[in-house]
């Protein structure tokens, strides 16, 4: 039995994307796995994946699928999962939260009529917007500390400063600095710090999803 952790999944940010940012961030040994999409019709029908869709990870013998899951499963192998009940509810929402966007995104990207992705592109920056207001309320009642929940890095970090500039692709850069300053200043220190190495090694910037 390992203890190392194995992600398969493709190269591009996507539902994978948050759980390279916990993998990254912990600074434990983890091998990213990149699955090439030539390979793919085969390699879902191996065993490998559960439910035959990715991400996968390996760890202690066993194939973890869900994304989700996956992600919550991780947080709570590196301590990252608040100290208690109330923390734990904050740093589940917006896990939860990624999916209704990105569920719009994927939406969009496979859609042919330009004029059903023109009212689907709005429908993201609408909802998208209001997110990032509420994200922004939830962590001024918090406090604006150094972290998102007070004084300690945890997965509540790890979502902010990973998925809203990854959702900014989609709408405007410029609206986190213009718009929300305090989510903007946060995301900028964990940047620069925790992650970093997710920045540097692991998030895909030619990647269009």
């Amino acid at each position: 039995m390992t203890d190392k952790y194995i992600l398969h999944y493709f190269k591009v940010n996507a539902r994978g994307m948050l759980t390279k940012a916990i993998l990254s961030s912990s600074k434990k040994e983890w091998t990213n796995d990149i699955i090439e999409f030539d390979k793919w019709k085969d390699l879902k029908k191996s065993g490998l994946c559960e439910f035959e869709q990715l991400p996968v990870l390996e760890h202690n013998n066993k194939k973890l699928c869900q994304s989700i899951a996956i992600n919550f499963y991780l947080l709570r192998q590196f301590n990252l999962y608040g100290k208690n009940d109330e923390e734990e509810y904050q740093i589940n929402s917006l896990f939860c939260s990624f999916e209704d966007l990105f569920d719009l995104i994927h939406e969009f990207l496979s859609l042919k009529d330009e004029k059903k992705k023109e009212e689907l592109k709005n429908q993201f920056n609408e909802k998208y917007k209001l997110y990032l207001k509420k994200y922004e309320e939830r962590y001024g009642a918090l406090g604006k500390g150094k972290y998102f929940l007070g004084d300690y890095f945890s997965g509540a970090d790890i979502y902010i400063g990973a998925a809203l500039p990854y959702f900014c692709n989609f709408i405007e850069q410029s609206i986190l600095k213009e718009n929300f300053p305090n989510l903007f200043e946060l995301i900028e220190r964990l940047k620069n710090n925790e992650l970093k190495e997710f920045y540097e090694k692991y998030y895909i910037k030619e990647s269009i999803i």
